[in-house]
């Protein structure tokens, strides 16, 4: 990966422009016996686009190094999901606003989103295993965060109780 400061401002800003306006943040939660309170969790953010703009959201995807495009339903969609990738992420937007303090996306709702997708990458640290109280403190940050809500999403009432039971267990 590149470091942020070789992308040109230019870049930058297109970048930000779909982020802002075709952008969005997610936490996923997923039963999973295999992890400690059965349940998968991860960062996830993901532009979708229309099927005349395959070409670029892959040159996004080239720029940056980060994510997969694949086909969706509706055209393409560029993810990122590992929590690595996600990081990087957070650098190149983060780099973006303190450049531009004065960037419109700052007063955006999708800013809100931004910022509590930060707080639950931060909770997502690499090497840590996250408290019964953390996987619940990342249910509440995902319910600020997601707009809208998967049709196979573990509502955070539920994950409580998953993460209450395995963990008195």
């Amino acid at each position: 990966m590149q470091s942020t400061s070789n992308y040109s401002e230019t870049d930058l800003a297109y970048t930000m422009g779909l982020i802002a306006g075709e952008g969005s943040f997610f936490v996923t939660f997923n039963r999973d016996d295999r992890y400690r309170h059965d349940i998968y969790y991860g960062p996830k953010f993901s532009i979708s686009m229309g099927e005349k703009e395959a070409e670029m959201l892959q040159n996004q995807c080239r720029i940056y190094s980060l994510g997969t495009v694949n086909k969706s339903q509706k055209g393409f969609q560029w993810i990122i999901s590992s929590r690595a990738e996600c990081r990087e992420l957070i650098k190149l937007i983060d780099q973006y606003l303190e450049q531009n303090p004065s960037t419109e996306f700052q007063s955006a709702a999708k800013h809100n989103a931004y910022q509590s997708w930060r707080a639950a990458l931060e909770l997502l640290r690499p090497g840590r295993q996250l408290t019964a109280d953390e996987v619940i403190e990342l249910a509440e940050l995902r319910d600020e965060i997601n707009y809208i809500r998967a049709t196979n999403s573990i509502e955070s009432e539920e994950i409580k109780r998953i993460v209450k039971s395995t963990d008195a267990a």
